[in-house]
């Protein structure tokens, strides 16, 4: 089975890299993004759902955003799940021309779907952005769209582990001519051990069964 080439998952490597450089810079800034949520649910007059997909975020920050900071901090958002979907299209192009696949990317790909309903996703260890959110009905509103992007690299590095291992070494296989052949010299020279060792006689001791001369017998008293 051909793998993809390494300059692909080179690529894809780097990508990743780069991706979660940026989302250490969301998860500092995690308090800042769900009080720009809240403001602009408020604005949209839609507090009483959850934030249940990546498109709702985009509307957000299209329509009812109130500052630069919101819209700074959704475009960060929105940046990182557009390279997402680009390393995912980048190994499923990888995969596909050497048709090859990797588990998890049917899932990635829908978790990566702008129109996905993601409000029941929670990321838990060993990321910490749940924990992160203030309260219960924080966790409730927020707890799927602060774990989408963990979640989603999580899917791709290990996809991408996969795609680069190498081969496993298998033992060497022996033909039924080679293993017949084994057997029977192996036969061979068992019998000949036991016909050159004809004289030795097992005895039982304390040690278990051991190899020794023949008994002793006194000589015959034949008359001449």
């Amino acid at each position: 089975m051909s793998k993809p080439t390494s300059t692909d998952m080179s690529d894809v490597r780097e990508q990743l890299y780069s991706i979660d450089q940026k989302y250490e810079r969301l998860k500092q800034q995690q308090f800042i993004f769900i009080t720009a949520l809240e403001r602009s649910r408020e604005h949209a007059r839609d507090k009483t759902e959850p934030v249940s997909s990546v498109t709702q975020v985009q509307q957000y920050m299209n329509h009812d955003c109130s500052n630069s900071t919101d819209r700074c901090i959704f475009s960060l958002f929105l940046e990182i799940m557009a390279d997402l979907e680009g390393v995912l299209k980048l190994m499923e192009s990888s995969l596909s021309n050497r048709n090859t696949s990797c588990e998890g990317l049917d899932a990635c790909s829908e978790l990566l779907n702008p129109n996905t309903n993601i409000s029941q996703l929670r990321a838990h260890y060993p990321h910490n952005a749940i924990n992160r959110l203030s309260c219960d009905e924080a966790r409730n509103f927020y707890g799927g769209i602060v774990s989408v992007i963990p979640l989603a690299l999580d899917r791709l590095t290990s996809c991408c582990k996969r795609a680069t291992q190498p081969l496993t070494s298998t033992a060497t296989k022996t033909s039924p001519q080679q293993t017949e052949a084994e057997k029977a010299g192996t036969s061979a020279d068992l019998d000949k051990s036991t016909s050159n060792n004809s004289s030795i006689v097992y005895r039982k001791g304390t040690g278990g069964w051991h190899a020794g001369k023949p008994a002793w017998k006194p000589p015959s008293n034949t008359k001449r």
